[in-house]
């Protein structure tokens, strides 16, 4: 299944690579594009203007620049015709101070300033040392125009004007069905690639419910076979100690001896316990109990082990919790577990830190709660989870099956087992329990 999930996030992986080298290369090949068209524009301009120069003689821009009526009316229709057969906007002939001399635009006046000046500033004055050349793309009214500039001599061979020729891009009409078409490509591309992002995580939970079945079914099945072998080798001691303690207890009426005879009762309950549980055959019995009780009892056990390991164990509960419906060895199991996990933790408490365990119980909204919590060194957030696993531990000694039987308990009793953060304990249990009374 491993192996599986690996194919999977290749082929997804491939898949939007794919895509995105293909998207990729049609938008490098619409910059591309873009930029041949524009390039050739500038030349065929730049070919315009450079050829049409070649027109006008010094006497002819001599006479233009004293307003001669006579050669105004022959340049004017030499620059229609250039203008018609070029496909051109706009022909024009400034002078140096970037004045109109004459235009093809019938609403251009003589001696009005040049509309581009200021934008095309640095061209014009290349024209002006010599040179013919052209603008970079420029957008007018949501129109991209682009002019050249070309120098006229007068009869000194004198620069004296400025030949301006204006065309439009009209290849942007092609480009932007070319931009459209690549909008289309790209949004159906990102689309395949959701659908293919929400099947591969759909495929990808499937596959990991698959493979924790799979897992916790091997890891019932070894639980199973273990605790079979344990409970058989525990429980042959434990009824030749009860029949002691009963021997014992018939014969000198000792509370010892009857403590001996409870104790061993309730082991081989917890040993009968575990194999039905790892089995997945015990039911849960439920009984009228007082957890506070129950709680009180445990720590008064516990308590020798906590005071010999120099560590505080605080008890608190709620005033006024009535008994509840549960299964009296289960519970006591959860918190017996708890409270020896962070009597371990508390004991590498950091130095200048005092070693405290806690439990709690209340009452919150329709659940009871347990809280138990304890000043050790707490486990990483990414280890938090795995701690309900079976055989999962973090201690160096350990069978890592309480956690994970707790767990089991609490469910079966429809409730919750967690950890919490909480900013005065490093590690923090909360059990809650459904509030259920008869």
């Amino acid at each position: 299944m491993i192996s599986g999930r690996k194919t999977a996030y290749a082929a997804l992986t491939f898949t939007m690579l794919i895509l995105i080298a293909g998207n990729l290369g049609w938008w490098w090949y619409y910059q591309s594009m873009s930029s041949y068209f524009e390039e050739q524009l500038s030349r065929r301009l730049s070919g315009n203007a450079s050829t049409a120069s070649l027109y006008f003689s010094g006497t002819d821009i001599d006479r233009l620049l004293i307003e001669d009526f006579e050669i105004y009316a022959r340049i004017l229709t030499y620059l229609d015709s250039l203008a018609q057969i070029d496909s051109l906007l706009e022909v024009s002939i400034i002078d140096r101070d970037f004045n109109y001399l004459i235009s093809t635009r019938d609403d251009i006046l003589a001696d009005e300033s040049y509309l581009l000046s200021q934008l095309n500033f640095a061209f014009l004055q290349t024209a002006l040392t010599g040179k013919t050349t052209a603008s970079e793309l420029y957008n007018v009214d949501g129109t991209y125009l682009k002019s050249a500039y070309a120098p006229l001599y007068d009869s000194a061979n004198n620069i004296s004007a400025i030949l301006v020729v204006e065309a439009g891009a009209t290849y942007f009409d092609l480009l932007s069905e070319l931009r459209y078409n690549l909008f289309l490509l790209a949004g159906g591309s990102g689309g395949v690639v959701i659908i293919l992002l929400a099947f591969f995580i759909f495929y990808h939970r499937r596959l990991a419910i698959a493979e924790e079945k799979v897992f916790m079914a091997g890891s019932q099945a070894a639980l199973g076979r273990m605790v079979s072998v344990v409970s058989h080798e525990i429980k042959n001691p434990l009824m030749i100690l009860g029949a002691a303690g009963e021997r014992l207890e018939k014969k000198y009426s000792d509370e010892e001896a009857s403590f001996i005879t409870e104790e061993v009762s309730r082991l081989d309950e917890i040993v009968t316990g575990y194999l039905s549980f790892a089995r997945g055959q015990r039911k849960t019995l439920t009984e009228k109990i007082n957890i506070v009780e129950l709680t009180r009892k445990i720590t008064a056990d516990l308590r020798g082990q906590f005071d010999e390991k120099n560590i505080e164990l605080v008890c608190s509960s709620e005033e006024g919790l009535p008994d509840i419906e549960a299964d009296k060895i289960g519970i006591r199991q959860v918190i017996l577990n708890l409270l020896l996990n962070a009597l371990q933790a508390a004991e590498h408490t950091r130095e200048g830190y005092k070693k405290t365990v806690s439990i709690k119980i209340y009452r919150s909204d329709a659940s009871l709660v347990i809280r138990v919590r304890d000043s050790g060194p707490g486990i990483k957030k990414k280890h938090r989870e795995k701690l309900f696993e079976p055989f999962y531990t973090t201690k160096t000694k350990g069978s890592g099956l309480g956690l994970y039987l707790c767990r089991r308990i609490i469910h079966d009793h429809q409730g919750t087992i967690n950890i919490v953060d909480d900013p005065e304990f490093p590690m923090n249990f909360e059990v809650k329990l459904p509030w259920r009374t008869k």
